[in-house]
C-alpha cells in the first residue's frame, strides 16, 4: 500500500492535528473515497462512517511509517484490530485523486460506529464530504 493514508479531518494541512505529521508527509494529493460524513458535536471533530457519499480529503504518503502510523494509532484511540475500545478502526479503503482520477489503496480511520441511531441524532450530517 506504500504508506499511504486518507485523511479527512483535523489530520488535514493547516487543521489543528496536522502538527503530528507535517514533517512526514513526503507527498499529498487531493482524494476522495466512499462513506458518509459527520460534524461530531460534542467532540469538534469530523467521523466517517460506511455509506454511498463521498467523503473528501487529502491522500498522504508517510514517511517513517511504523513510528508514525503508531503515533496516530494514540491519537485516533485505535488499540487494534476489532477492538470494541475503539473510537476509530483503521481499514483499508479505495481511494480516487482528484487531480488524475487514479484509483490507490490507503489506510484511513473510519469512526467505530457502536450506537447508529445514538450518533445520527447527535452529530451533523455533512452532506457535501468536506470537513
Amino acid at each position: 500500500m506504500d504508506n499511504l493514508l486518507f485523511v479527512y479531518g483535523s489530520l488535514m494541512e493547516n487543521f489543528f492535528n496536522y502538527k503530528y505529521i507535517k514533517d512526514k508527509v513526503i507527498y499529498r494529493k487531493y482524494a476522495r473515497t466512499k462513506g458518509k460524513l459527520f460534524h461530531q458535536v460534542e467532540k469538534g471533530y469530523p467521523a466517517m462512517i460506511e455509506g454511498q457519499d463521498f467523503v473528501y480529503g487529502e491522500l498522504i504518503k508517510l514517511d517513517d511509517w511504523d513510528n508514525t502510523i503508531k503515533l496516530l494509532d494514540k491519537l485516533e484511540n485505535y488499540f487494534g484490530e476489532r477492538n470494541p475500545e475503539n473510537e476509530y478502526n483503521r481499514v483499508v479503503i479505495c481511494v480516487e485523486t482528484l487531480d488524475d482520477k487514479k484509483t490507490y489503496k490507503a489506510f484511513a480511520y473510519s469512526f467505530n460506529l457502536k450506537d447508529r441511531k445514538n450518533f445520527l441524532v447527535k452529530n451533523i450530517y455533512i452532506q457535501s464530504g468536506n470537513w
